[in-house]
């Protein structure tokens, strides 16, 4: 066997376990992450309040209706008929529509649901 062929190849094996660790600790720390994070959330949800300033930064709900076309056909028709612009159903836009509707209480599209994501945001001072 070529003995540069084997060092690369042992070069990348190598390469391959650092980054596997590194990903097993990104997993981890982002589920740590996110439990405090879901905590915090809940902790501002339940006192009512959007947002609060510690010496570390500001930290904000952010919290945002994500459109999920259900039926493609359903949500095209509408589009046609209520916001042509839509017709691609480029869901970025869509999900303002989404967002509108929620807000000001009207029924979503036919053929559109949503989901939420629910985070944090922190601006460091």
């Amino acid at each position: 066997m070529n003995a540069d062929l084997k060092a690369l190849a042992d070069r990348l094996a190598d390469a391959r376990l650092v980054l596997d660790e590194a990903m097993d600790a990104e997993k981890a720390a982002r589920a740590v992450y996110e439990e405090y994070e879901a905590q915090l959330f809940d902790e501002l949800e339940n006192l009512g309040i959007r947002q609060f300033r510690t010496d570390r930064g500001l930290f904000s709900m952010n919290d945002l209706a994500w459109a999920q076309v259900t039926d493609e056909a359903e949500a095209r028709s509408w589009a046609e008929e209520s916001q042509p612009e839509l017709l691609l159903l480029n869901r970025q836009r869509l999900s303002v529509v989404v967002r509108e509707a929620l807000k000001e209480g009207r029924d979503l599209p036919p053929g559109v649901e949503f989901t939420t994501s629910r985070k944090i945001t922190w601006r460091r001072q």
